[in-house]
């Protein structure tokens, strides 16, 4: 059976490998890469460097994942799907051009491997980016399921057995904490607001889930 293929922001990455408490000391990214298969761009991969911890997985394991194009159509580089995708280039430094160089990559995987995947997944953490540049490119190509973390834990509470009601709980409250962390530029009370919202909507999700892989109910 063929696994998603996963292209992961640096966004996300960070925030899956905070904490390796999970299975058998596991973060939660290193339990998803059993599950699907990581990709990237070499953009997100500079990224993730510039914030790299102990519980990340080593240089040369990222390496591995680096996503390089096939050049579907002679498209050969960032640069000219940019162009076709955004109708600008950016230019290194620039912000969101992991997340720009993220989706032209999964895209030229699609594109290149038509049939012989089993499935896409574009996940990020950055609402901003989601419901910014990268919409219409997003709504466009209708071949992504869209991913934050917290979707994360709900795959990994469905697929793997030993990942337990109360780690994915715990996982959901960890998670929207760090998401609120980033949200700075809305005032304290708002980001409370939104957490508690967020939190209540994802536990709810959890539970439905649970109710299918109980084998009875009360």
């Amino acid at each position: 059976m063929m696994k998603f293929t996963c292209f992961i922001d640096a966004s996300s990455y960070v925030n899956l490998t905070q904490d390796d408490y999970y299975i058998n000391g596991k973060s939660l990214l290193l339990l998803l890469s059993e599950k699907v298969n990581i990709r990237f761009c070499n953009e997100v991969n500079r990224e993730i460097s510039r914030h790299s911890n102990s519980i990340m997985p080593s240089v040369d394991k990222r390496m591995s994942k680096v996503y390089k194009l096939k050049g579907y159509k002679r498209i050969n580089t960032y640069k000219e799907y940019e162009n076709r995708l955004y109708d600008s280039v950016s230019n290194s430094g620039d912000k969101n051009r992991g997340e720009r160089h993220n989706l032209a990559a999964s895209l030229d995987f699609h594109l290149s491997k038509k049939g012989m995947t089993g499935g896409l997944i574009f996940l990020t953490d950055d609402k901003k980016a989601l419901n910014g540049l990268l919409q219409e490119v997003l709504n466009s190509f209708p071949v992504w399921k869209i991913w934050s973390s917290l979707d994360v834990i709900l795959f990994l509470y469905l697929e793997n057995k030993h990942f337990t009601i109360d780690m994915a709980q715990s996982a959901i409250k960890d998670i929207n904490a760090i998401l609120a962390k980033g949200s700075s530029k809305m005032t304290r009370d708002k980001i409370t607001q939104e957490r508690i919202r967020v939190l209540k909507e994802y536990l709810i999700r959890l539970n439905r889930v649970q109710k299918i892989m109980v084998s009875t109910l009360n």
